[in-house]
């Protein structure tokens, strides 16, 4: 059931990530998101998950989800943070998305690419709404200087019964 929990973790979180590649963020010191300030290539800094998850049952939670892949056993995850990491992200002008498969990214890690040509992203105040072939995705945004956020929040139950979690995306403009 451990192993399960893990596997589902990882599962559910490429799901969120795979539309878009990314995903609370404090508001003191946050500069005001306006349509021109996303535009740029970014790469995923950052995967945290609120409250934190006792993943394998052992009394540890789990808030950093890039750490948490890096400690699983036999390295299981690192091929998924690199890929993760490497991967480039790029809000065009006009709304359109482009992305670069990172290192380590094939079929048996993660697909980063997982939208189409046609995928679009669209700013309202804070509110990020994705939408690609694989569906819509709306996220909360903040940005401080280099680094932009994006949370999402979703149901799930990780072996503790059906919680509300806040998935957030750190990313950093290259």
């Amino acid at each position: 059931m451990k192993t399960q929990n893990a596997v589902r973790l990882l599962a559910w979180t490429l799901v969120v990530a795979l539309p878009v590649w990314f995903g609370s963020c404090s508001k003191s010191g946050s500069d005001s998101v306006t349509p021109n300030t996303i535009e740029g290539t970014y790469v995923i800094s950052g995967m945290t998950i609120n409250p934190g998850v006792d993943f394998f049952q052992t009394g540890q939670r789990t808030t950093d989800l890039l750490a948490f892949f890096r400690g699983l056993p036999n390295g299981l995850g690192n091929d998924v943070v690199t890929c993760l990491t490497t991967t480039t992200i790029t809000f065009n002008s006009g709304g359109k998305l482009a992305s670069k498969a990172g290192q380590k990214c094939d079929v048996s890690t993660v697909d980063p690419t997982d939208f189409d040509a046609n995928s679009t992203w669209k700013l309202d105040g804070n509110k990020l709404t994705i939408s690609s072939g694989s569906g819509v995705e709306v996220y909360d945004v903040t940005r401080n200087g280099n680094t932009m956020t994006m949370a999402q929040t979703e149901t799930e139950d990780y072996g503790e019964g059906t919680k509300t979690y806040t998935t957030t995306l750190q990313l950093t403009k290259q």
